[in-house]
């Protein structure tokens, strides 16, 4: 037994040795040594505004378990495209002290300076993008504010995300509207052709122009986010059928969520 113990000692020094001496230096990614490098920056935080946030309390809100905090800043005119910087926190309590600077930018060689519109949103489902039940508040800033007092006020409602406008049908097709037609309304995600539609909407009883809401009622499965860039059919269908069939009038639109008037043309008679 002793024997047996001596050699499995000598066998696992050895072979421990054997991978020390195989240990190599591996060196940094480039993207971690740029992001130490601009942590090392003794400049950074200059410019790095700072404050408070608070929850309206009338809102009374019931925080998710999944919830998170997301704070944007933005040069003041723009409103769309990526923010210029961003912070995320997934643990939090109000009223929330932050700082958001340069060290948050999102994309490399922009400079965190001059007047921006400063947005927090409370995100029930911790997803970035807007969503009913959301909490948002926004307030504009200098770069280098300290201070900064940001109120969370603006409860995003179910129908912030819904598309309404107008289904019409063009003069020249008109006279082929079916005494009995079913129109289909679709919303699918733009570049997607094939497949359940993303949100339907059927109506029996027509009279045109009709005026139209579609939004995360009336998605197709159960939980689907009603978002991005979409393409909005509107077909009235001959036999009651969704499926398109001879006789059948077409009409498509492109659409964002909260988009208002809207205006879906009929224009396409299916052979």
């Amino acid at each position: 037994m002793k024997r047996l113990a001596l050699f499995c000692y000598f066998l696992g020094f050895f072979g421990l040795s054997g991978c020390d001496g195989e240990l190599k230096e591996h060196p940094l990614p480039e993207s971690l040594k740029k992001e130490l490098a601009k942590q090392a920056d003794p400049t950074i935080h200059n410019n790095d505004v700072s404050g408070t946030i608070a929850l309206d309390p009338a809102l009374k809100v019931n925080l998710s378990p999944t919830a998170g905090l997301f704070i944007f800043a933005r040069p003041e005119g723009v409103d769309a495209g990526p923010p210029l910087a961003v912070k995320r926190h997934s643990v939090f309590e109000f009223p929330f002290e932050f700082e958001i600077g340069q060290l948050h930018t999102m994309i490399e060689g922009t400079k965190f300076e001059g007047t921006m519109n400063l947005t927090a949103r409370l995100d029930q489902d911790g997803n970035r993008k807007s969503s009913p039940g959301d909490v948002e508040g926004k307030v504009q800033i200098t770069a280098g504010q300290q201070g900064v007092q940001l109120v969370l006020e603006n409860l995003i409602e179910a129908t912030a995300s819904n598309i309404e406008g107008t289904v019409n049908v063009s003069e020249a097709l008109k006279n082929k509207i079916p005494a009995n037609g079913t129109l289909f309304i679709f919303a699918r995600s733009e570049g997607v052709k094939r497949g359940p539609p993303l949100a339907v909407k059927r109506v029996a009883d027509l009279k045109l122009p009709y005026e139209f809401t579609l939004g995360p009622q009336d998605v197709m499965m159960p939980g689907t986010a009603f978002e991005g860039a979409m393409v909005l059919a509107a077909r009235i269908d001959v036999d009651g059928d969704a499926r398109a069939g001879p006789g059948d009038i077409e009409g498509f639109v492109s659409a964002q969520p909260g988009d208002r008037k809207v205006e879906l043309l009929l224009n396409h008679l299916t052979p």
